[in-house]
């Protein structure tokens, strides 16, 4: 499951001082200033670049058991399937 960026999280989550100017703004006059206001901060630096290669950071699930992730990953409801091998359960 991937989230779209939305401005000011990580800006929020770690009380960025220059954050107060930018929590009125919104679309590219964000991004314009965001440029200019944040161009040392690694973190945004860090989101310019998996930008431009076209990358994105997904966020992780605990681990769960094979059996579950191949139910899940086939749309079934892992109790109803929890007698199947994973094979089996692949191959529905």
């Amino acid at each position: 499951m991937t989230e779209k960026y939305r401005p000011g999280t990580f800006c929020i989550d770690i009380d960025c001082p220059r954050h107060g100017e930018l929590a009125a703004l919104e679309g590219d006059a964000y991004l314009e200033k965001k440029k200019e206001l944040c161009r040392d901060c690694l973190a945004w630096r860090f989101f310019r670049w998996l930008e431009e290669r076209d990358f994105r950071v997904i966020r992780t699930f605990d681990e769960i058991p094979a059996k579950e992730l191949a139910a899940r990953l086939k749309g079934i409801d892992p109790v109803k399937v929890e007698h199947l091998s994973i094979e089996e359960i692949l191959c529905l």
